[in-house]
């Protein structure tokens, strides 16, 4: 291990986690030096990207922040970021990373060491996060050095592009398209992992849709998804609302239940812009991850998994 390294932070993160990455990484980046993929696209354009990213992650970087979720070490990259993480603990111990579990329930990975902490997010929020790094990079020989008042300033600017373009969005056809395309690509979603599901398992999701409603069943659950935008050019209080129901409800055009239908969970997503050129999902209440239509797909289908497998015990 070399005393001189390349980079102060290097962050790995899933997709559904890089908009938290760039909010703690735009942190910390005016007074290190920090490794983001997406910020370092081009550079790294036309390199070997396993070669590339197996010396950052074992080698060049001092601390290594892993947002950590079940999906993580399972994707492309991750899987290469991961085992250079690995490797690189074998001869220098974990003293290097600092993991950031990023589900509602935190788990670590089942091959960290059960006496390794992590950063809470929910305890600490993004700016504790962010200082509970900083402090891993001091104590592990770095210098992050004091942010300039121009410094503050640009990251200042930053921030207030990006909320002018988030209100920007939200008030714009713009917006209101590619919200109404959301809804088109979380229906194709819901309707292609219900048919993978089946093929793979033999388990049976039934998708179901009206003019405003999509529905997937797992008897003796029902989630109900429901979309509209009520103008043309607003975005404004819009949200995707999610019921789920132990039996079916009365709703116009479908037959109810033989039994009341009790609801079981509702949540509310708006369509935002969450980062500049990146629009997603957020759950209202609980803005630290965003999903694309896809991701949202996954993870309303495991809940509503979840429900069917309890509510069918009770």
């Amino acid at each position: 291990m070399t005393d001189e390294f390349e980079y102060d932070v290097a962050f790995s993160f899933t997709q559904q986690d890089e908009t938290l990455a760039q909010q703690i990484n735009d942190l910390l980046a005016d007074r290190m030096k920090t490794f983001i993929y997406s910020d370092r696209q081009k550079e790294l354009a036309g390199t070997d990207g396993q070669e590339t990213f197996s010396e950052v992650y074992g080698k060049t970087a001092r601390i290594v922040v892993i947002f950590y979720r079940k999906e993580w070490g399972n994707t492309r990259w991750t899987g290469v970021e991961m085992n250079a993480i690995k490797n690189r603990s074998l001869n220098h111990g974990w003293n290097f990373t600092v993991f950031v579990p990023t589900e509602a329930s935190p788990t670590m990975p089942p091959w960290v060491p059960e006496t390794r902490l992590y950063v809470g997010l929910e305890r600490w929020g993004i700016n504790g996060a962010a200082a509970s790094i900083e402090q891993r990079v001091r104590e592990a020989g770095g210098q992050p050095h004091q942010e300039t008042v121009i410094q503050r300033a640009a990251r200042h600017a930053r921030s207030r592009e990006l909320v002018a373009k988030q209100k920007q969005f939200l008030s714009s056809d713009y917006g209101v398209n590619e919200a109404r395309q959301a809804y088109v690509d979380l229906t194709a979603a819901f309707e292609k992992d219900c048919a993978d599901i089946k093929s793979a398992t033999g388990i049976n999701l039934v998708p179901r849709r009206s003019d405003t409603l999509r529905i997937v069943s797992a008897s003796p659950v029902n989630m109900i998804t429901n979309w509209y935008a009520h103008y043309s050019n607003s975005l404004e209080e819009v949200y995707l609302n999610v019921d789920f129901y132990k039996g079916f409800p009365r709703l116009p055009g479908f037959i109810p239940s033989g039994f009341e239908a009790r609801q079981l969970r509702s949540l509310e997503f708006a369509f935002e812009l969450v980062r500049i050129g990146h629009s997603a999902y957020v759950r209202k209440g609980n803005g630290d991850r965003d999903f694309t239509p896809q991701q949202l797909s996954d993870h309303l289908l495991k809940m509503l998994m979840d429900l069917s497998e309890k509510n069918q015990r009770d």
